[in-house]
C-alpha cells in the first residue's frame, strides 16, 4: 500500500492542475468547492472536490462510480469501502484507515495523509489514496487536463433499453405507482383495448394501495420493482440501495404473490457499484427507448409526437402513474388509447417486458 516516488509526483501534478479549474460550488457553511470531471474507466464524472495536504478529496459516495461498495458506519463515523476480500474504514478526522481482510479475519491500521473529513454534512475522502488501496491506477494528461482512474473492475451488463428488433413488439411501461388518480384510468383503457403493460411500482405505494396493486396483476399486467422511496440511488449507500430493492420485493410478493426479477432505477440512474449489486441480486436493469416526458405535464399531442418519432420494433415506452395535484399526467392518459390504436394499425403487438425479454425475444 506504499506509493512510489512517481505516484507521489503524479499526485502533486494532478492536484496542481485541478487548482486551475474555475468552476466552484458553495455549500451552506460558505465553504467553496471546485467541481471537476474525473474520468473513471474513460467515463467523465463531475464531482465537487477540495484539497487537503495536497490530496484530492471527494464525497465518499463518489467512490461508488469505481465499482466499490460504499457504506457508512454511523457508530464510528467512518466511510466504508469494499471489493472482493478487502474492506476498509476511514474514520472521520483520523490520520489512518483500517483494513479488514476476510481471508485472515483481521483489522490493521495504516497511515493516511489526508483523513476523511465532514464538510457541510458530507464526508469527503482522499480519492486517489482509496483507489490505490484497491489496486486501481491513476494518471494525469496535462494536454487534456484530464485526471483518470482505471479500476480494473468489470462493469455490470448494460441496461436493457429495448427488446428484439426483428419483430414489431412494443412494451408500455408505467413508473411510480400505483396511485388512485391515474392508475384506474390507465387500467380501464388497457382493459378496453385488451393490451398488457408493465408497471414499475414503488414499495411504499404498494403498501399504501394493496388492492390497486392486486388489480394490476389480476388484469394480466406485469409488475416490477422501482425501489421503495424513489430515491436517487447513486446518492445512497450500497446497503441502502439493497434495502430499497429488497423491501419492495417483499411488499410486492406479500401483496400479489409475484416475485419479479425486473428492476428500473428511479431516474434511470445507477453508479457502477449499484449496477453490479442489482446484477448480483439477480435483477434485470430495464430502462426504455422512448421517453414520453409525460411527467413534465406535456400535452397529448406532444407525447404522441415523441412516440411517433422514436418508436421502433422492440421499443419500450416510458410513461408514469403518480398522483399529481397539477394533473401533470392528463396528457399521458389522453394519449394512451391513441398510442395503442396507431401502433396496432402499424402492425405492432403490445407485450409485457417479461414477454419481450423471454428466450425467444432476447433484449438488446
Amino acid at each position: 500500500m506504499k506509493r512510489t516516488v512517481w505516484q507521489r509526483a503524479c499526485l502533486v501534478v494532478i492536484v496542481l492542475c485541478l487548482l486551475t479549474l474555475p468552476s466552484t460550488i458553495a455549500y451552506a457553511d460558505d465553504t467553496s468547492f471546485s467541481k471537476a470531471d474525473i474520468y473513471i474507466d474513460d467515463k467523465p464524472l463531475n464531482t465537487p472536490y477540495t484539497l487537503r495536504n495536497e490530496h484530492l478529496m471527494v464525497p465518499f459516495l463518489f467512490l461508488k462510480n469505481t465499482g466499490l461498495k460504499v457504506d457508512w458506519d454511523k457508530r464510528n463515523r467512518a466511510a466504508m469501502f469494499s471489493y472482493g476480500n478487502l474492506l476498509i474504514a476511514l474514520p472521520e478526522g483520523k490520520p489512518y484507515f483500517e483494513a479488514y481482510d476476510k481471508r485472515t479475519n483481521s483489522w490493521k491500521k495504516h497511515p493516511l495523509a489526508a483523513p476523511a473529513e465532514e464538510l457541510d454534512g458530507v464526508t469527503f475522502v482522499p480519492l486517489l489514496e482509496v483507489a490505490q488501496i484497491f489496486g486501481m491506477k491513476f494518471s494525469y494528461d496535462a494536454k487534456q487536463t484530464r485526471t483518470s482512474i482505471t479500476t480494473n473492475i468489470k462493469p455490470a451488463a448494460p441496461p436493457i433499453l429495448k427488446g428484439n428488433t426483428e419483430r414489431k413488439l412494443v412494451a408500455l411501461t408505467f413508473d411510480d405507482g400505483p396511485d388512485e388518480q391515474y392508475t384506474p384510468i390507465i387500467l380501464d383503457i388497457l382493459k378496453e383495448k385488451k393490451v398488457p403493460a408493465t408497471f414499475f411500482v414503488l414499495g411504499k405505494q404498494v403498501e399504501l394501495l394493496p388492492d390497486m396493486t392486486k388489480r394490476i396483476v389480476k388484469e394480466g399486467h406485469c409488475i416490477a420493482n422501482h425501489s421503495w422511496n424513489h430515491a436517487k440511488l447513486p446518492d445512497v449507500t450500497s446497503s441502502e440501495l439493497v434495502e430499497e430493492i429488497v423491501s419492495t420485493q417483499k411488499e410486492i410478493r406479500k401483496t400479489t404473490g409475484v416475485l419479479t426479477n425486473l428492476f428500473r432505477p428511479p431516474y434511470g440512474a445507477l453508479a457502477k457499484s449499484d449496477a453490479l449489486l442489482v446484477q448480483q441480486m439477480g435483477m434485470k436493469n430495464v430502462l426504455w427507448s422512448v421517453d414520453t416526458l409525460d411527467w413534465s405535464g406535456l400535452s397529448a399531442e406532444d407525447i404522441l409526437a415523441i412516440v411517433r418519432r422514436e418508436i421502433t420494433p422492440g421499443g419500450i415506452i416510458l410513461q408514469h402513474n403518480f398522483h399529481s395535484k397539477e394533473q401533470r399526467l392528463d396528457g399521458s392518459v389522453e394519449a394512451l388509447p391513441i398510442i395503442i390504436d396507431e401502433l396496432q394499425e402499424q402492425g405492432y403487438q403490445f407485450v409485457t417486458i417479461e414477454t419481450m425479454l423471454g428466450p425467444e425475444h432476447p433484449a438488446r
